[in-house]
């Protein structure tokens, strides 16, 4: 019992000299945790506490696995390019457009059905929490590797980038067979097995680039709604916990986001309301890639291209233009991105316009 009162005296003496630390040492102090669960456990420590987390401007949100047994995504790797996208046209956008449908009526929940359909209740919850922070200018999500149908997580490469402001105007998909790290140039002959490019291979890389579209289309969806709800954000950044790609918005393209809105009135849930789909789509393989600058060689490299807007006669320059590349954080998305300066520079021949005007 005389341990257990001294404890208890303990913990009231720790409290008591916490309390007695002003508003503005706390908030600085719970800055140093800006993750959102560790936020939403100290919540409820206290109604003081309570007001001062809802001051913290910068947080960071893991978003919990929905179910790793589970595929998003029905599309399937037989038939030709033409019946992949009728695939993806059919599953993943018309499928669901009942729930979008749902979006043009008001709610008072802060994301659509359809986006929690893709990242589960919990998720839900985490953002609803997220709303009370009115003050948040800096916000960093990550989200679950999506458990696409027949891709082995562990052991396919593979990294996409989108070109986007209101609307998605581009995306890029590239996948090796094998990324090796060398310390010079090596025999382009290569091994056949990597360089060899099979219609089973190239079917299952088309059918992994639309699958990673759709992920796109959900974050886009997603990013517009935090845009809207947190009109103090200053930085938005959405990943996956496998780096395979970011959706990321700050200075200039914040703002011409937040000027669209703005022009619209706030009546953007008809644009959110819109079906995306690509309007042509262009595929290159290169057997080997030398990449000196990254040191390291990609074999059997799978570059595709597709174009989400815009008038469907422009040539392949606006397709495949060299701005735009992978967003550069280690040495192996600065080897993504000089494999794709590689490609467009001296593999811009090997282009080819495998759908066009698919939406006719």
């Amino acid at each position: 019992m005389t341990t257990t009162n001294k404890s208890l005296e303990e913990d009231d003496a720790s409290s008591s000299s916490l309390n007695r630390l002003p508003d503005e040492i706390i908030l600085q102090i719970l800055t140093k945790s800006p993750d959102l669960k560790t936020l939403c456990i100290l919540h409820l420590v206290s109604k003081r506490f309570a007001s001062i987390i809802l001051q913290i401007d910068t947080i960071s949100f893991t978003a919990p696995l929905v179910n790793p047994n589970t595929t998003s995504g029905d599309i399937t790797t037989t038939g030709s390019p033409k019946n992949l996208f009728r695939s993806f046209l059919n599953g993943v956008v018309l499928k669901p457009i009942h729930l979008l449908k749902r979006m043009v009526t008001p709610s008072t929940k802060p994301l659509p059905p359809m986006i929690s359909s893709f990242y589960g209740d919990s998720f839900r919850s985490a953002v609803t929490f997220l709303s009370k922070f009115t003050r948040v200018k800096f916000l960093s999500i990550e989200l679950p590797v999506s458990n696409h149908r027949g891709v082995d997580n562990n052991n396919c490469l593979f990294k996409w980038n989108v070109k986007f402001s209101n609307r998605i105007e581009s995306f890029r998909f590239l996948s090796p067979n094998g990324l090796n790290y060398v310390n010079g140039n090596v025999d382009e002959e290569g091994n056949d097995l990597d360089m060899e490019l099979t219609i089973d291979s190239f079917k299952r890389k088309v059918h992994i680039a639309f699958q990673c579209l759709k992920d796109v289309i959900i974050r886009h969806r997603m990013l517009l709604y935090f845009v809207k709800d947190f009109p103090n954000l200053e930085k938005l950044s959405i990943t996956d916990s496998g780096r395979r790609g970011t959706l990321c918005l700050s200075g200039g393209r914040l703002a011409e986001v937040r000027g669209w809105m703005d022009s619209e009135g706030g009546n953007v849930k008809p644009e959110m309301n819109r079906i995306e789909v690509p309007v042509n789509v262009s595929q290159c393989y290169v057997p080997v890639l030398n990449l000196p600058v990254s040191g390291c060689v990609m074999k059997g490299v799978t570059f595709v291209v597709m174009r989400m807007n815009g008038d469907v006669r422009d040539g392949d320059e606006c397709l495949v233009s060299r701005g735009d590349g992978f967003e550069v954080e280690d040495e192996v998305e600065a080897a993504y991105s000089e494999a794709v300066v590689e490609i467009l520079e001296n593999h811009k021949d090997k282009m080819k316009r495998l759908l066009v005007n698919m939406c006719s």
